[in-house]
């Protein structure tokens, strides 16, 4: 199921996490982060047309439910488990520690298996 859009993303991550890409502003941690999960909600959109079950407007947790439901593979707890990491990752609350590089390297790692 690979996605052109999501391989992009992941590559684009990766350049930010391995600093071939140098963002101008902010943690490159996060900011691939970000783009990870949007690689992410492209191969769920990508999945989920796939069993038939297209549904574009919906909300993600609307989506992961439909892929937890109706694949039988284990794309659908793995790539959901990587969503809800990635969202945590991309959210900084004053209490928690920014994402390490080494984190955020390891979800992306279990997205390009899910492509």
């Amino acid at each position: 199921m690979r996605s052109v859009e999501a391989t992009a993303a992941l590559g684009y991550a990766d350049a930010l996490l391995s600093g071939r890409v140098i963002p101008e502003s902010g943690n490159a941690a996060r900011l691939a982060a970000f783009v990870a999960r949007q690689a992410v909600e492209w191969l769920v959109d990508a999945r989920c047309a796939e069993l038939g079950a297209a549904c574009p407007d919906a909300k993600m947790a609307s989506k992961l439910a439909v892929l937890k439901s109706l694949d039988e593979t284990d794309f659908g707890p793995t790539i959901a488990y990587a969503w809800n990491r990635l969202s945590e990752c991309c959210h900084q609350h004053a209490y928690e520690l920014s994402p390490t590089v080494v984190e955020v390297s390891a979800l992306c790692v279990s997205v390009a298996e899910c492509a």
